[in-house]
């Protein structure tokens, strides 16, 4: 059996299936878009159309409260969070001879801190 052939054989039956496949994806391709314009048909016939000037400020009016709200959320969750290291609770595992002589009331001035 000659290697050269069933290579080439090989080769021209995987460059069939490529062109196969290629073709069916185009079809696809055309079938959903008209699907697309059909469904697009359907709804202009349903008498949805473009926003009226109401609807659009309605729409705009939600959006602005929307992003308001989310930023409302955003700074009191930052608030929330503590902003010095030194706030966020210690495991007994991390406590240091500091973290001791701060819960025996020993302050930033202490020699101990």
């Amino acid at each position: 059996m000659s290697w050269l052939a069933r290579i080439d054989r090989i080769t021209s039956e995987h460059i069939d299936a490529v062109r196969e496949t290629e073709g069916r994806i185009e079809q696809v391709e055309r079938e959903a878009a008209e699907a697309t314009q059909r469904i697009g048909e359907r709804v202009a016939a349903m008498g949805f159309g473009a926003e009226t000037p109401e609807e659009q400020a309605a729409r705009e009016a939600r959006e602005e409260r929307d992003r308001l709200m989310y930023e409302y959320r955003m700074r009191t969750r930052q608030a929330a969070q503590p902003s010095h290291q030194r706030e966020v609770y210690v495991q007994p595992t991390d406590w240091t001879d500091v973290d001791e002589a701060r819960a025996n009331g020993f302050g930033r001035d202490s020699w101990l801190v």
